[in-house]
């Protein structure tokens, strides 16, 4: 029926690398969510910096433990606008409608920062750079790109910073990074009925819209480095730029799919590099005000490729596109024990001309508030509340089914493309827990 069971891989695995330019977490502090993480590669103001600017770490005194979680709250909704004409079957388009494709979530960090003396400082963080998940009913309209696209990373790092003189510090950091990848796909509505064509019968035997047409599971560790540099005009003015590099995961684990039996496969994902500019100026004995450009090189997936074995399976040139996003925020300190922050940011979508319906991405605009709050001499709690607004979008794919029947069939087939309008939000609460020793 199929020229060849790896389609089905090749087509279902290409889908994980279409929302790379959604799976970026900025989530690393309740005290950068605050303010939009404007200015969080320089602020300093807790252990936390560790995630952003390892030259960072020479501006502390004391050592410092910071612990922190955020909870995600998306609401990322998916409708229908067009669907496959197969045979004429006259799809009904409310089908294609799926709320909340992608599940609350809670991410963790851990962060410690030790000064050895006025020169040197050392520290080590565990967070979340990159991570996604969403997941469509088995019965999909839609099964065999709207499945489940699961993808956690846990990034460890240790690193250290160098005083050069009074004004200029220098830091080095190095990533450990463990990622785990789920994909299922399922057969969806457009052959449940197989396609028969008068005159040459049966062309597809029927497929059961819930039947399993793709499953694979893997995981990897992948390592790479990050650089810093912290400029001090003053104590009232200062800048960092930062710089974490790429990281290759090459996911090996088991496949299975339609008419496939498990066999070892693997897939690999670069990570993409990160650039990062920061700016802190302390305006008045109340007031400071930052701000943050961040750039990420998505242009970096020249190509995905996939293999069962040793067998190139699937090789695809992708068409991402560098994204910046850009950060403004003030603090404002209402009394010795209480400081408020605002924030707000755009962040920009680097599937401009590839869109998934499985992350839909798009341009963001991020509306922070946070408070901190000092406990005791060395003891303070940060709380942060962010609201992302997400673009409206409109998302073009292929069936993955459709693609894989033969050519010869185009004619008789018609159009093979499913068409949605997305548009996400989300809710963001943050909760974090410093220490000064």
């Amino acid at each position: 029926m199929f020229r060849k069971s790896l389609i089905f891989t090749s087509l279902a695995l290409s889908a994980l690398n279409s929302q790379a330019a959604s799976f970026q977490l900025n989530e690393t502090s309740a005290s950068g969510l605050g303010r939009a993480f404007a200015g969080d590669a320089v602020i300093a103001d807790d252990a936390a910096v560790i995630a952003r600017n390892p030259a960072a770490l020479a501006l502390f005194k004391q050592a410092t433990l910071s612990v922190a979680a955020t909870y995600i709250d998306p609401g990322v909704d998916v409708q229908g606008v067009a669907a496959p004409d197969l045979l004429g079957a006259g799809y009904d388009v409310s089908q294609q409608q799926q709320n909340n494709v992608v599940p609350a979530a809670v991410i963790p960090a851990l962060y410690f920062v030790r000064p050895v003396n006025d020169i040197f400082a050392y520290g080590i963080g565990v967070n979340a750079n990159f991570g996604l998940k969403s997941e469509f009913a088995q019965d999909y309209s839609a099964g065999s790109i709207g499945g489940k696209t699961d993808l956690k990373t846990i990034n460890a790092n240790v690193s250290g910073s160098y005083r050069v003189n009074e004004n200029l510090s220098l830091g080095l950091g190095l990533n450990l990074v463990y990622g785990e990848a789920e994909l299922i796909r399922h057969a969806g509505h457009v052959l449940a009925n197989g396609i028969t064509v008068p005159g040459l019968g049966t062309v597809a035997a029927p497929i059961p819209s819930r039947t399993e047409i793709v499953n694979m599971a893997g995981d990897d560790v992948g390592f790479g480095w990050q650089i810093g540099l912290n400029y001090e005009l003053n104590d009232s003015h200062r800048f960092a730029i930062s710089y974490r590099s790429a990281v290759e995961l090459a996911f090996s684990g088991e496949f299975s799919g339609l008419a496939t039996v498990p066999q070892a496969a693997n897939l690999s994902i670069d990570l993409p590099a990160v650039a990062e500019f920061s700016g802190f100026h302390q305006l008045n004995a109340k007031w400071s005000t930052h701000y943050s450009v961040m750039f990420t090189q998505w242009s970096s997936f020249e190509k995905l490729e996939a293999y069962i074995g040793d067998d190139l399976a699937f090789e695809k040139v992708e068409n991402f596109e560098d994204t910046y996003r850009f950060a403004l925020g003030a603090s404002y300190d209402l009394n010795q024990d209480l400081t408020l922050r605002f924030g707000l940011a755009y962040d920009q979508s680097a599937a401009q001309d590839y869109r998934s319906i499985s992350i839909p991405d798009s341009d963001r605009l991020w509306y922070s508030a946070g408070v901190n709050y000092q406990l005791s001499a060395n003891d303070s709690i940060d709380f942060a509340l962010t609201y992302i607004n997400g673009d409206s979008v409109l998302v073009k794919e292929e069936d993955a089914l459709l693609a894989g029947l033969p050519e010869s069939l185009d004619a008789v087939v018609g159009n093979k493309d499913w068409h949605f309008s997305s548009e996400g939000n989300a809710w963001l609460l943050a909760l974090q827990y410093n220490k000064s020793f």
